[in-house]
C-alpha cells in the first residue's frame, strides 16, 4: 500500500489498485483496510475482466467462479469438464481454451443478469489480445465504483 493507492489483492488478482474508496485502521494486529462497497467493486471487476482482458487466466477463472458462487464442480457441469480441469485452469497448470473461456464469460454475464447474446460475447473475446498489468478504481459520485486513469 502506498499513501495514496491500494493494492486490492482481497480479490484474488494480483493487479488491481484502488486510488480512493479505502479508509485504513490502525488496530493492535497491525493496519486494517476498509474497502466501501467491496461486492460492487468486485462487479465492476467482473465486468472489466469480461469484456476487456484477453484470454482469461487462472485468478480471473477462480474469481469469477466465486463471484457466481460456484464449486468447480458446478462450473465443469456448464463447461462440459470435469472439477479437476477446472482446478488446473485456476492453479494456471493449464490454459483455458478459447471454446471455454468465451462461455465462462458469458455464464457469468448471464448469472449476473446481464442480457447479452453469446454470439456477441463470442465475437467480442476474439478480438481481445491484450493483458491489464494494472488497473485502478476510483470511488466516484452516482456510479459508486469506475475505473481511474493511470
Amino acid at each position: 500500500m502506498t499513501k495514496n493507492m491500494y493494492h486490492y489483492t482481497e480479490c484474488g488478482l494480483d493487479y488491481v489498485y484502488l486510488t480512493s474508496g479505502f479508509k485504513v485502521h490502525k488496530t493492535t494486529y497491525g493496519d486494517a483496510v476498509e474497502v466501501e462497497n467491496a461486492s460492487k467493486l468486485d462487479r465492476v471487476i467482473a465486468l472489466m475482466v469480461v469484456h476487456r482482458q484477453g484470454r482469461l487466466t487462472g485468478q480471473e477463472v477462480r474469481f469469477l467462479r466465486g463471484l457466481m458462487d460456484m464449486t468447480q464442480a458446478e462450473l465443469g457441469e456448464y463447461l462440459g469438464k470435469d472439477a479437476q480441469s477446472i482446478a488446473r485452469w485456476e492453479k494456471g497448470k493449464n490454459e483455458i481454451p478459447t471454446a471455454e473461456d468465451r462461455a465462462l464469460r458469458q455464464i457469468y454475464l448471464e448469472v449476473t443478469g446481464h442480457k447479452q447474446s453469446f454470439m456477441k460475447t463470442s465475437k467480442h473475446t476474439a478480438g481481445l489480445t491484450t493483458r491489464l498489468d494494472q488497473v485502478r478504481f476510483k470511488k466516484v459520485p452516482h456510479r459508486i465504483w469506475a475505473e481511474a486513469s493511470l
